[in-house]
């Protein structure tokens, strides 16, 4: 009876592959590692420009994820919060919103302030109590969309409006709030318990930091896939490579390409953003949040000054703005208008900034078609010796990508065991 170990091939180096990776390496498995591009990641990347850290489009990492917690190290990550509330600009000013537990101060404040009615502050509350004390609530509801969802709750159209439409419309990637309401409630337990925060040198540290514990050798950068089947894959170089498991973690639209016979139905369009990074030496706003749009007009739906979360992401005496639209504009005239609404939002000293590199991210979150009808995650197994993992088989967020190469690398060990 042979003992050969089987060989195992995982082609994308995201948090998917990488979370599939390490699971595969703690059972004793060995695999290779196939990642396109120079560097592990996936969406998950950052650029370093003239000392500022650029990461591909605007991210966040909720620290609260149950996922990211088993698998990620945030001591190591040195993370950074922001700010438990957010800017909203509204009819020439900014108001604030502040999370009353965590900043009650600041609550207290602001309370009078009549840009949101004493109804939806109360409402508010009464949701932020509901997703804190009522365990899996996103379960116990029926399928909806989220807008309604909001209306069911009793939320005024104005406050759905002006802030869910600009604060969780940014977190989606739209504005029309079709997202299960499922989704939003996780995401609104998430940053309820834990807000948002950022790793102190970039979003790249989170691929960075899983990648390391990987064994030596394993991973090939720069190493395209342009086939897969059950048993065979092919490179870009026109090497043929026959694993007996192949585990594809790569975006939806590349998983498509690769294994068309798996794809029955048109691909939904993913959700796109752009993403415009400025730089300045004279004063910025002081607090360590992200300003909305609440009048809805754009282009920039919101925009953050990274260097008051994180320091690291700018040299000293310097700072770094991003400007996130929401979408893929292909406008000349971008970077004037943006620059005339980060004007309006922060003065005339805005004209000033250094406009230092923009983003346009035609993939920046697959449509989740499957937790918007309710059919739950997408299996693991496609044929025998044949998986599938992403943050599109789960849902569209750094914990799902994570749960997914879990599952995966499950499966595979389950039919290595059998």
């Amino acid at each position: 009876m042979s003992t050969q170990q089987p060989s195992i091939a995982i082609i994308g180096a995201g948090l998917s592959g990488l979370a599939c990776a390490r699971i595969l390496t703690k059972a004793g498995l060995k695999f290779t590692l196939y990642e396109a591009a120079d560097a592990v990641g996936g969406r998950v990347r950052s650029d370093v420009v003239d000392g500022f850290t650029l990461d591909r489009g605007f991210q966040v990492l909720l620290p609260s994820y149950p996922e990211a917690r088993r698998v990620l190290d945030y001591e190591g990550l040195k993370l950074r919060p922001f700010y438990r509330g957010a800017d909203l600009f509204y009819k020439g000013k900014f108001h604030r919103l502040s999370d009353p537990v965590n900043h009650p101060s600041d609550a207290v404040k602001h309370s009078r302030d009549p840009f949101v009615s004493w109804m939806d502050k109360w409402r508010t509350l009464v949701l932020r109590t509901e997703v804190l004390t009522t365990r899996k609530i996103e379960r116990r509801i029926p399928e909806m969309e989220t807008e309604d969802y909001l209306r069911d709750f009793g939320f005024s159209e104005e406050f759905i409006d002006r802030f869910f439409r600009a604060f969780f419309g940014g977190v989606f990637l739209e504005k029309d709030l079709r997202t299960s309401a499922r989704m939003f409630l996780f995401l609104y337990s998430m940053f309820s318990t834990g807000g948002a925060a950022l790793p102190a040198h970039g979003m790249q540290a989170i691929p960075d930091q899983m990648a390391i514990s990987l064994p030596p050798g394993c991973l090939r950068l720069n190493t395209p896939v342009t086939s897969v089947r059950a048993g065979e894959i092919t490179l870009a170089s026109g090497e043929i490579i026959h694993p007996d498991h192949v585990i594809v973690a790569v975006s939806e639209e590349v998983a498509a390409s690769l294994l068309p016979d798996a794809f029955g139905e048109k691909l939904l369009p993913a959700r796109s953003t752009t993403c415009l990074y400025f730089t300045t030496d004279l004063p910025v706003p002081e607090t360590p949040t992200i300003y909305l749009d609440g009048d809805g007009r754009g282009p920039v739906n919101s925009a953050c000054v990274l260097s008051k979360i994180s320091p690291l992401y700018a040299p000293n005496g310097q700072h770094l703005i991003s400007a996130s639209i929401i979408g893929a504009p292909s406008s000349e005239e971008l970077e004037g208008v943006v620059r005339d609404q980060m004007a309006a939002w922060f003065g005339e000293s805005a004209y000033l900034w250094n406009h230092l590199r923009s983003y346009q991210i035609r993939y920046a979150l697959p449509e989740s078609r499957q937790l918007r009808l309710g059919e739950g995650p997408l299996p693991a197994v496609l044929a025998p010796g044949l998986y599938r993992c992403g943050d599109w088989c789960e849902d569209a967020s750094i914990n799902g990508a994570l749960i997914s190469g879990r599952r995966a690398a499950e499966a595979v060990i389950g039919a290595t065991a059998t």
